[in-house]
């Protein structure tokens, strides 16, 4: 993440462009979003956006890196242990706690970009190393735990059909048995 000013000015600034671009995240797809539109609505001009972002895509990215960084803060003892189950129970726990527009960020497929690129990290960072270092075929682990993020966006997206508490058991289940692991028992 880059280093921000303490001038209050620049804090006022930096925190209107966030509000306005959540506010456009709530109501619009990402390729709706324009840097007209997002300074009109933050009460700036585009020339001081650009003092502090070089495109909408910087924006996002530090987004991405503040989301990633929560992520990894809530699993890390799990993964550290390789605890898979607790793993899976932190980053549903994670995502459930997250604000609208974070739902939103990393749940609706209109920004299916962002939740891959803060998959990515997450499953890049050195806290799953130990995970991909045990197999023989890391890329393939790496594609099936990506799986993990898809079960709870389905889950979302579906109005949450069973408790959240089953919804971990269920893809801990799945993730350390596959398709034994959701067999009726």
């Amino acid at each position: 993440m880059r280093e921000r000013s303490n001038d209050l000015r620049v804090r006022r600034t930096l925190n209107s462009i966030r509000k306005a671009f959540y506010e456009l995240v709530l109501n619009k797809d990402y390729n709706e979003i324009s840097i007209t539109e997002l300074t009109d609505l933050a009460g700036i001009n585009r020339k001081t956006f650009y003092l502090h972002y070089s495109s909408l895509d910087e924006l996002v990215e530090e987004v991405e890196e503040e989301i990633v960084t929560d992520i990894l803060s809530s699993i890390e003892v799990s993964a550290e242990n390789l605890d898979v189950a607790g793993c899976v129970g932190n980053f549903y726990r994670y995502l459930e706690s997250c604000n609208d527009v974070q739902q939103k960020l990393l749940c609706d497929l209109h920004y299916s970009f962002f939740y891959e690129d803060v998959t990515d990290a997450v499953l890049k960072s050195n806290a799953f190393k130990k995970f991909f270092d045990m197999t023989d075929y890391p890329d393939v682990v790496r594609s099936y735990s990506i799986s993990i993020t898809f079960i709870y966006r389905n889950w979302a997206m579906n109005n949450r059909p069973i408790p959240l508490d089953v919804l971990i058991d269920q893809a801990s289940e799945i993730i350390l048995h596959g398709y034994s692991g959701a067999l009726k028992r």
